[in-house]
């Protein structure tokens, strides 16, 4: 990789259908196009929908949403006050009746809507809609329990956790790939002691695959083409990629050695991978860069970025066909590399 430049003073970076959105404290620049904001908008792009929030003048503490579409804002006006997008096309607005013990949605796709309700004791979280598979999952509070319906809002069933001090580990981690979703449990045994276990099920059926399998970590799962799931480890100073066999929950470590790599350099759990390249980042102590060929568990690069801040990376890089993109939001900089 080749370094381009840092941007300082920014409050936001994300890729609008491949194209670059820079957030500062006074502008959004999308491509060669900026948009005046406030200090007080709340920008967020996802699912490449780009929206702002803003306050209210009517209501405390409530804002209104605007999203961007044909180089304007435009007002959202839902049914119900919780708005999120899926895509253009597919977006919802929930909110629960407590008495009722009710979480009510409106569900709409190209213009037409559904309304629909789930009956929760504890309430229901924001949701995921995996297209590829055309299923919803909806997190009840308290992560110990997932629901699963069809896109045309039919049950198909209910991941729960009976047992006790055990939740669905944070954030809240599962990975799907083909059709099976891998669930990473945490047990809590003391205030700073955790056991952790994962488990795969079909996504459709619920049935068991296998499961559950104890965990000496915490791993931050992503897919790879090559149908195993990855994750980059380290124990104090030993570093290592992990990939599970999602078929039979087969663990193997992969240790990466590699004169580049300080054992006081600390590995963030943020990646991304890119045709069988793993883009990782850590500490050390400023925000690093490393690619790892998935092949061969060879370290192939390790780049520090510019900058004289130590500060903790919290953003996964984001790698397009020519560039990479790491965002450290603490020192407020976007650092860019020609890939």
């Amino acid at each position: 990789m080749k370094y381009i430049k840092c941007q300082k003073g920014v409050k936001g970076f994300y890729l609008l259908k491949g194209e670059e959105v820079i957030v500062t404290e006074k502008n959004v620049q999308i491509g060669s196009l900026s948009l005046d904001i406030t200090s007080e908008d709340d920008i967020f792009c996802k699912n490449n929908v780009l929206k702002k929030l803003v306050p209210s003048t009517t209501e405390k503490g409530s804002k209104k949403q605007y999203t961007y579409k044909d180089g304007k804002w435009n007002e959202d006006q839902p049914r119900y006050e919780n708005f999120h997008y899926f895509s253009e096309k597919l977006y919802y607005s929930s909110v629960e009746d407590t008495e009722a013990h009710l979480q009510k949605y409106s569900i709409i796709e190209n213009g037409e809507e559904k309304l629909f309700e789930i009956k929760t004791d504890l309430g229901i979280k924001l949701h995921y809609y995996n297209e590829r598979l055309s299923i919803y999952i909806f997190p009840e509070f308290q992560d110990r329990s997932l629901l699963f319906y069809t896109k045309d809002l039919q049950f198909l069933w209910k991941y729960q956790i009976d047992e006790p001090n055990v939740k669905i580990a944070r954030p809240l981690n599962y990975t799907i790939v083909d059709d099976t979703i891998v669930i990473v449990r945490c047990q809590t045994l003391s205030i700073t002691k955790y056991k952790y276990s994962m488990e795969a099920f079909c996504i459709r059926s619920g049935e068991r695959k296998w499961g559950p399998k104890e965990l000496p970590y915490n791993p931050s799962f992503r897919v790879s083409d090559d149908g195993f799931i990855y994750a980059m480890e380290q124990d104090e100073g030993y570093k290592f990629v992990v990939r599970l066999d999602p078929k039979n929950g087969e663990l193997t470590e992969h240790g990466i050695k590699s004169e580049l790599l300080h054992p006081d350099d600390r590995i963030n759990g943020h990646s991304f991978i890119d045709k069988n390249m793993m883009y990782f980042t850590s500490n050390s102590p400023v925000p690093t860069i490393g690619v790892i060929d998935l092949r061969t568990m060879q370290l192939l690069e390790y780049q520090k970025m510019e900058t004289e801040w130590e500060a903790w990376t919290t953003e996964d890089p984001i790698v397009t066909e020519d560039r990479v993109y790491l965002y450290v939001p603490l020192a407020e900089e976007l650092h860019i590399l020609q890939k």
